[in-house]
């Protein structure tokens, strides 16, 4: 077996040993550190969104906060177990429960010491959390399938990400957290991606869950054009290398299939399936895809079909959409989420679009703050949302 064959065959082994991570241990506490990842073997029953653990961390100031193993379900049907926070203001909660906020965050790599709930301060560093909680939401911030849990994250794959967005504040309904029914839903950069397919799939997926809105800053809306505009950049090609190894796992046909890379190329892959992001981008900053890529992705028309299928937009919302974005933006650029706007006014969704002068990719956040919460806040009151499809 060639070492390609290896470097890439791995992620279809993984999906095939994900359930035989080392049962744990039994005890009235549950086990801390990275054993708090592992699921116990046999998964126990639930539905997605069930809890399998939780324990509190340390919360803002009049809060509580919690990290969180629950149930959720991979596209092939199994269940995995899903690793989020959530954080909820202390008192009581209004008579129809508190408003969730999914957070759904950007890149931070395919290995599981990238899950953002293993920060310490995670629960603290939630964008914009302190406005949040002081509008009386509960937050929840998903770390994806397969980080942190075992298996490989299906980096930019939609359901997928879609799923876990939704499974995440299925979770919070089963704390003390005094959360209702109503969710809204922000992400930013990969997450904006995950926020427009978790309105996309939500009725379907969880229709006990009511969608107010989606707020998607600096969306990957299109992987296959953020591949060709990344992968034609020496200092971005390895976002093309974590796309690659996240569609392999996710869909193992495209694995059976003759390796992509060149032979140099992946002597160097694993990198792409265990670090963090900037590591990757570090890894393969001198690289471009011709150097990587023994054959172009978009000439091979089932990895076309698989990029295709998982841009936004080929369906409803689901719910009302701010698309926030930043006019400097050089990584989601704004001809790429315009064209997304246009696609989703096409069919039939209500979708807002706000362009910042000379924000960038990650300046938006900023930039977009206040206009956010001001959609949230109009959304939870029920107001009828601003549209700028003609």
């Amino acid at each position: 077996m060639t070492r390609v064959a290896r470097a890439l065959g791995i992620v279809v082994v993984a999906v095939a040993l994900l359930g035989a991570a080392a049962p744990t241990t039994t005890t009235t506490a549950p086990p801390t550190g990275d054993a708090f990842y592992v699921p116990p073997v046999p998964l126990p029953l639930g539905e997605p969104g069930d809890l399998i653990r939780s324990v509190p961390i340390a919360a803002p100031s009049g809060a509580r906060a919690w990290r969180v193993l629950s149930h959720t379900r991979a596209l092939t049907g199994e269940e995995r177990a899903l690793s989020s926070v959530v954080v909820a203001p202390d008192g009581p909660a209004p008579k129809r429960g508190r408003v969730i906020v999914s957070w759904a965050h950007g890149t931070t790599g395919l290995g599981d010491q990238c899950a953002p709930s293993k920060d310490a301060n995670v629960a603290l560093n939630v964008p914009w959390i302190s406005d949040l909680l002081a509008a009386g939401y509960v937050v929840v911030a998903t770390d994806y399938q397969g980080l942190g849990t075992p298996g490989l994250h299906p980096y930019l794959v939609g359901e997928s990400e879609g799923r876990a967005v939704l499974d995440a504040a299925r979770a919070a309904r089963h704390l003390p957290t005094g959360a209702g029914k109503r969710v809204l839903i922000a992400g930013h950069s990969q997450g904006g991606h995950a926020a427009l397919f978790a309105g996309e799939i939500a009725r379907e997926y969880a229709p006990e869950l009511r969608v107010l809105g989606v707020a998607s800053g600096a969306p990957v809306s299109d992987p296959g054009r953020f591949l060709d505009l990344t992968g034609a950049s020496r200092s971005t090609a390895g976002f093309v290398l974590m796309g690659v190894s996240g569609y392999l796992v996710a869909y193992p046909e495209l694995a059976r299939m003759p390796s992509i890379l060149t032979p140099e190329a992946a002597l160097r892959a694993d990198l792409a399936q265990s670090a963090c992001a900037g590591e990757v981008i570090g890894g393969f900053a001198n690289d471009t895809v011709t150097g990587l890529f023994a054959q172009d992705l978009r000439a091979n028309p089932e990895w076309a079909r698989r990029l295709d299928e998982n841009a936004a937009g080929h369906r409803a919302a689901g719910a009302p959409v701010l698309v926030w974005q930043g006019s400097a933006d050089p990584l989601t650029p704004a001809s790429i989420n315009g064209d997304y706007v246009t696609k989703a006014c096409a069919q039939g969704s209500t979708v807002a679009y706000d362009l910042y002068d000379g924000a960038d990719h990650g300046t938006v956040l900023a930039a977009a703050h206040d206009d956010v919460l001001q959609f949230f806040a109009a959304r939870a009151a029920g107001k009828k949302p601003h549209s700028d499809c003609s």
